[in-house]
């Protein structure tokens, strides 16, 4: 079944984006509410920072589970971020300031059938509340999830030893970058890296000061924001020797009683910095 049969393109675009190439850093942000957000319903974004790797967004509907539209990075085409057939959001970020050798060490959630814990929420949960009582998948490796519905947005750490901590509102606004912000974790950072600590800084002030209620396009505003310089920023695009900058982005709205709009940008090429695509789509939902 044809991705762009599943969903009308409302506009596609060609970027040309000067970016050059720094452990994976992404930025996660969310606003839920009327007084948030134009017309009410919820907003959310990730910006994804990695080292240059293929990319693509697709449709993707299986014989179970639900429907989803997401990005999907490297040859294997691992499912990154993306939003379902019923109007729910599930993006997963590193815990950056746990050190490599102990989140390798740990035990990665895999379903039954294989799926990662990120993957394993798109295809089976309707909403927040439905994904969180998943509790087994927020039991194993360190890493942080960002979750959305129309109604309610919540993020969830989960420290080594298979420990988490979660965060649910239903009005007002969420933000993570890669190290741990709740009461529960803040133990655990080993080491917060400058850019994950400049990115968290920045975006929680972009999210307190802006004019209310917030719109679509000023979380895609948000996603490019080039204020702390070429490794710090939200946007990064990366100083000379740097090897990851920012590869992609995805700003949902989930309004709440109409098909979510979500606009994707990334670079396809890997081998082509400077260009770039951007695609917005309306998904329709039960």
């Amino acid at each position: 079944m044809s991705f762009f049969k599943q969903c009308s393109v409302v506009a596609a675009v060609c970027l040309g984006l000067l970016l050059s190439h720094h452990a994976q850093a992404c930025t996660v942000f969310a606003a839920v509410g009327p007084e948030d957000v134009a017309g009410a319903g919820a907003l959310i974004a990730k910006v994804r920072d990695e080292r240059a790797a293929v990319q693509t967004v697709k449709f993707m509907q299986h014989d179970t589970g639900y429907a989803f539209v997401g990005l999907f990075v490297g040859p294997k085409e691992r499912f990154n971020m993306g939003v379902n057939e019923m109007g729910f959001v599930v993006f997963r970020t590193t815990a950056g300031s746990v050190p490599k050798d102990v989140r390798r060490q740990s035990v990665r959630f895999k379903s039954e059938d294989g799926l990662s814990g990120h993957e394993f929420l798109i295809r089976n949960c309707a909403s927040v509340d439905e994904a969180l009582a998943q509790k087994a998948v927020f039991e194993h490796e360190p890493t942080n999830y960002m979750l959305a519905d129309a109604r309610k947005i919540a993020f969830v750490e989960v420290m080594p030893g298979g420990r988490h901590a979660v965060i649910v509102k239903d009005r007002g606004t969420l933000a993570h970058t890669n190290h741990y912000v709740t009461d529960a974790a803040l133990a655990d950072n080993i080491k917060i890296g400058k850019s994950s600590r400049a990115r968290f800084a920045r975006i929680q002030e972009l999210l307190e000061k802006s004019p209310r209620p917030l719109k679509m396009d000023d979380f895609i505003a948000f996603t490019r924001d080039r204020n702390d310089g070429p490794n710090n920023s939200i946007f990064r695009i990366g100083s000379p020797n740097a090897k990851i900058t920012t590869l992609s982005s995805m700003v949902v709205y989930l309004p709440e009683n109409a098909a979510p709009v979500m606009e994707f940008a990334w670079r396809p090429n890997p081998a082509d910095p400077k260009r770039w695509l951007r695609q917005r789509l309306s998904f329709p939902t039960h």
